[in-house]
């Protein structure tokens, strides 16, 4: 509707279920636009009909069939630049650190891009330095590479992307931790992971807690992605963290339930595998900008590697890094099991020498962990045997 004195358009909300609303009117509205009500709080345009529009609403707020919503052109803007240093913000762009305000708003949210086609992208054979040398010797990442991360609750993902960025420190990259429906408590421990040192001079945290709205949850990795191709367009290299894709799945699981959408496998939404691969496909190293490396981090456990989301995620990225509880227990750090582990492309950045000695630090760890299996019964070793497991473990000391 239309109120012609005060050149308004408006649409009335006439039917709410939890967070889903369907209002009537705002003929202008488009699918990822933002509009507000009279309080101020904001929704998610998802869907339009030829009378209604559908959206998800994104503040703690109680919405009432009735309630007015408005377009506001301002509210579909971020403030995007080097400001964002070391600051905490929602997946709107709004500062949740009360560190203060940002300058004006500069660019427009833009919540689904195109993947840049491969005539726009170039081959990764630039190293990314993690400054683990289990990780840069014999499991190497690409600038532009997406490494899956896995491994349960316990077993170290997380700490291992902090501690990359940590490592990142002067070298002109941009570094972007994303939390999905994370504790605040843990948000809280993060920020002072980060930001205790130098690493603020060159992070941003984009998170979302367990006690935002679940449709905030969702757009976060959108808006952790616009922020990084903004810097990538640059010519910067960024390192991007989702953390973690498996509680974005549910959410999005979630919400298409509420909404009636007819349920696929483990009750997952059929758009399931769309909605996460075209998210990873935008990462990648593009002609004359920068890079952006992307680390998806999946909470599961090493032996649920036929989960749909596990499939999928693993099947759109260029490797993946199996994480072990139990090396993490013993001090072992990163505990990640080789064997296990995956990266298709982060080869191409190493020398004929140093794929060589990659691939006898490989054999010698395998030789060592199979000759260990023996022992557990007891059985006598020669000393040839002994000697294989007292490398494979001083090998593992040196990649410690």
């Amino acid at each position: 509707m239309q109120n012609n004195m005060l050149q308004k358009e408006v649409g009335l909300v006439r039917a709410v279920k939890h967070y889903l609303v369907s209002i009537e009117g705002l003929p202008s509205a488009k699918v990822h636009d933002i509009i507000v009500n009279e309080e101020g709080k904001r929704a998610l345009v998802t869907a339009l009909s030829h009378d209604a529009v559908e959206a998800m609403v994104l503040d703690v707020a109680e919405v009432h069939p009735g309630q007015q919503y408005e377009m506001h052109p301002q509210k579909n803007q971020l403030s995007i630049g080097e400001h964002l240093y070391g600051r905490v913000i929602n997946a709107l762009g709004d500062p949740i650190d009360a560190k203060g305000g940002f300058p004006p708003k500069n660019k427009p949210l833009i919540l689904e891009r195109e993947a840049g086609d491969l005539a726009h992208r170039e081959g990764i054979y630039s190293q990314l330095e993690t400054g683990f040398s289990m990780i840069d010797t014999v499991l190497p990442v690409g600038k532009g590479q997406r490494q899956l991360l896995m491994g349960s609750v316990r077993s170290g993902t997380d700490i291992f992307c902090q501690k990359v960025i940590v490592n990142q420190t002067g070298n002109n990259s941009v570094c972007i931790y994303t939390t999905i429906g994370k504790p605040a408590t843990y948000v809280r421990r993060l920020t002072e992971r980060l930001f205790s040192g130098a690493a603020r001079n060159n992070t941003i945290i984009v998170a979302t807690t367990s006690e935002d709205p679940a449709p905030l949850s969702t757009i976060a990795p959108s808006v952790a992605l616009y922020i990084a191709e903004h810097f990538c367009d640059e010519g910067r290299d960024v390192i991007l963290v989702f953390d973690d894709l498996y509680t974005h799945a549910k959410y999005l699981r979630e919400i298409a339930l509420l909404e009636g959408n007819l349920p696929g496998r483990e009750s997952y939404p059929g758009d399931i595998f769309f909605r996460q691969a075209h998210l990873i496909e935008r990462a990648g190293n593009f002609i004359d900008k920068g890079s952006i490396t992307l680390f998806p981090l999946l909470q599961t456990d090493i032996e649920s590697t036929t989960d749909l989301i596990v499939t999928n995620i693993m099947g759109t990225t260029d490797g993946h890094f199996a994480f072990s509880p139990e090396l993490y227990a013993r001090g072992i750090f990163p505990p990640v099991l080789e064997e296990e582990s995956v990266t298709r492309v982060g080869k191409h950045t190493q020398s004929i020498v140093q794929k060589q000695l990659s691939t006898a630090i490989v054999s010698l760890l395998a030789d060592a962990k199979e000759q260990e299996r023996y022992t557990q019964f007891g059985t006598q070793v020669s000393e040839s045997t002994q000697g294989i497991i007292s490398m494979g473990a001083s090998m593992r000391v040196l990649l410690n």
